[in-house]
């Protein structure tokens, strides 16, 4: 019984596998930069369209790892997010 137990427990879990997000657009929330892969948050960044035309995106995203996941922005859009860090890395 125990190895039973065991071995459905075992299959549950790897059945489960990892949580798959969906890829960073318009309607994602901030929260969404967390659970997104780097090649994703690349290319989120890379087709933003900041107002800061000598943006530096490095910062940007260092920016978004450190607030995006905070509960003051979790009902914000990411992009609204984004524009915000824009703001800070261009500033002097």
């Amino acid at each position: 019984m125990k190895r039973a137990s065991f071995l459905f427990c075992f299959v549950l879990i790897a059945s489960a596998g990892p949580v798959q997000s969906a890829p960073l657009d318009q309607k994602s929330k901030a929260p969404d930069w967390g659970r997104a892969t780097q090649a994703e948050k690349d290319a989120w960044i890379a087709a933003f369209k900041f107002k800061q035309a000598d943006v530096k995106k490095a910062d940007v995203a260092a920016c978004l790892d450190k607030h995006a996941g905070k509960p003051l922005f979790e009902t914000n859009d990411l992009s609204g997010v984004t524009e915000m860090c824009g703001t800070i890395a261009a500033l002097p």
